[in-house]
């Protein structure tokens, strides 16, 4: 075995754990950042249907108060009507 051989040898092996920690690590950080994204898109989902929940309520109030209106409306109006 020649020298260099032996300095490649050594730089391998000192370099070996190292590059397995970081692809270690950088498996580690995408399966975090796989999990962390999936449940943010559950909470935006479940966030999108409250707000979607929260609007057809709304949406049926005001269908209700419009219907109460036109039926205030409509009775004024046949009260404030002369009897002949």
């Amino acid at each position: 075995m020649t020298l260099e051989s032996t300095y490649v040898l050594g730089f391998l092996l000192a370099v070996f754990p190292l590059v397995c920690g970081m692809i270690m690590i950088h498996i580690g950080l995408c399966k975090y950042d796989s999990v962390t994204s999936a449940l943010r898109c559950h909470k935006l989902i479940s966030k999108l249907e409250l707000h979607q929940n929260q609007i057809k309520t709304r949406q049926h109030h005001l269908m209700r108060y419009d219907f109460q209106k036109f039926n205030l409306s409509e009775s004024l109006v046949w009260q404030m009507e002369p009897k002949h």
